[in-house]
């Protein structure tokens, strides 16, 4: 990566029995060096399990060709406590090598502790090569919001000075919403109370809100009654026509929100867990 070099001159001066003091502009050039390097991604944002692809640029800015060039990844390895360190990506493989844009062959990518380590055997003066190589987000990955993963890659070769460039990932902000219903007792007997059981979970990182329930009930049972976590619901606050509830009803002013997920980790082994937020609904009628 190259290096940007600033400079600021100051002066001083007299006019009449006087002095004074004048600064320039701050110049800049850029430093580049022997070997440059960049690192991309087609990936902006990241959830638990998704693939990443990674490109990795380096171009030999040299008069000869430089042998033996390793180009290594530390897949995003971060600090959990001062005894442990995890990476939230793994590394899957194989990866593609480009020399000036054309297809070389697959290059093998060694992992070692948290790194994946790729060599280029040579790259002649004034060549461009491309690895291109992809990762999945695994269970050490921080999900909680504006989490990010930043991973940095290291190209080295003897006899010249490494080069380091880094990405960063900003974990995706999502609702991720399920709905699980059971009715009790089973068996029924007709003239009796049937309970309808509605546990609504949120795995995602983010507060699920304007939450709808629509239920077409067949048989439709009578004198219904509602509600949210404990709470009872006016009738006001739902519609149940024909059998078929709406929660909350169009108009009414109740909302419902499903609370984003929580997380915890692991100190001893850096996993990430998470814990849903939930709402459960409960409607009761006769049958």
């Amino acid at each position: 990566m190259a290096t940007t070099i600033t400079n600021q001159a100051t002066l001083t001066f007299n006019y009449g029995n006087q002095s004074g003091t004048a600064a320039s502009n701050i110049a800049t050039a850029t430093l580049q060096g022997p070997i440059r390097a960049t690192k991309s991604s087609l990936d902006t944002t990241y959830t638990l399990g998704e693939d990443i692809t990674y490109i990795i640029s380096i171009v030999n800015d040299t008069d000869a060709a430089i042998s033996d060039i390793t180009v290594s990844d530390d897949l995003g390895t971060y600090a959990v406590s001062p005894t442990l360190s995890v990476a939230p990506l793994t590394y899957t493989g194989p990866a593609q090598l480009f020399i000036n844009g054309v297809f070389a062959g697959e290059i093998v990518g060694t992992t070692d502790e948290n790194l994946v380590i790729f060599t280029i055997p040579s790259l002649a003066s004034g060549d461009a090569a491309l690895i291109v190589y992809k990762t999945v987000v695994n269970s050490n990955a921080p999900l909680a919001p504006s989490s990010t993963i930043e991973n940095t890659a290291t190209v080295a070769a003897e006899g010249f000075e490494s080069v380091t460039d880094s990405y960063v990932l900003t974990v995706e902000q999502y609702a991720d919403v399920r709905i699980i219903k059971t009715m009790s007792p089973d068996p029924v007997t007709s003239g009796s109370t049937l309970t309808y059981n509605f546990d609504i979970f949120n795995y995602g990182n983010e507060d699920a809100t304007n939450v709808v329930l629509t239920d077409a009930f067949s048989p439709a049972p009578t004198d219904i009654t509602v509600t949210i976590d404990g709470q009872p619901v006016s009738a006001a606050d739902y519609s149940y026509v024909n059998g078929v509830l709406t929660l909350p009803a169009n108009g009414s002013a109740a909302t419902i929100t499903v609370p984003a997920a929580t997380y915890t980790q692991n100190q001893t082994t850096g996993e990430v867990s998470l814990t849903p937020g939930s709402v459960n609904i409960v409607v009761t009628g006769t049958i």
